[in-house]
């Protein structure tokens, strides 16, 4: 996977708050593990085990399958689709004659927000997302006097999230509102610990004209 992008600050330093001023998180511990029960008890397996992961305070790296979000959250796999559109079509631009060797591209990091009405439970467990694509791609002019090369391309998409809580919002989940400076508050009180979620989907794979969409699931949506 490409190098992560620099994540927002969150809540502070772990354990940075004076132990006098810990007794409210403390007993927010059990409300939070509560919680991650209450998900569970919903269905909101991902929700609860990133929950899960940040109460046990170690900060260990947690994997993502982009495949299962992006099935999930199909606002999300279009932005990954285009993502590898517009890659392959700078690339086609940049190398205007054939032959070509194969071209590698990544493209930076974009940022993707799911939205609870798109998938309740992936909102929870990672809402603002940042997706890239990396890739080999051969063009193929072939100078019959259409301007689509053909394209041979194999894909994969990233997905990176920095698991933590600031001051500025709320959510209600499995019947409990709480606020994101309560939860990040277990974090500064040493009590939870914020960490990173990531992965890589499998390889796709495209061959044909250079669209203008591909679908991640390999099959070409021609335009009308």
């Amino acid at each position: 996977m490409p190098t992560p992008p620099q994540p927002d600050p969150g809540a502070g330093p772990h354990n940075s708050q004076p132990a006098n001023e810990r007794d409210d998180d403390i007993e927010f511990f059990a409300v939070a593990r509560g919680i991650y029960y209450g998900a569970l008890a919903i269905g909101y397996k991902n929700a609860a085990r990133g929950l899960n992961n940040y109460l046990k305070n170690k900060g260990e790296d947690l994997s993502i399958d982009p495949d299962d979000v992006m099935n999930s959250v199909p606002g999300l796999r279009r932005h990954a689709e285009r993502l590898v559109v517009e890659a392959v079509s700078t690339s086609a631009r940049a190398n205007p004659t054939s032959p070509n060797p194969p071209i590698t591209f990544t493209t930076a990091w974009s940022g993707y927000y799911i939205l609870q009405s798109e998938h309740s439970d992936w909102f929870y467990a990672m809402g603002g997302i940042s997706v890239c694509a990396t890739g080999v791609v051969t063009i193929t002019h072939t100078g019959s006097g259409s301007d689509r090369p053909e394209i041979l391309l194999d894909y994969r998409i990233h997905i990176f999230d920095r698991y933590n809580w600031d001051k500025k919002k709320k959510v209600t989940i499995a019947g409990k509102t709480v606020t994101d400076e309560k939860m990040g508050g277990l974090h500064t009180a040493g009590l939870a610990m914020e960490f990173n979620q990531f992965g890589s989907s499998t390889v796709k794979h495209f061959k044909g004209p250079l669209p203008d969409e591909i679908k991640i699931d390999g099959r070409p949506s021609w335009p009308r």
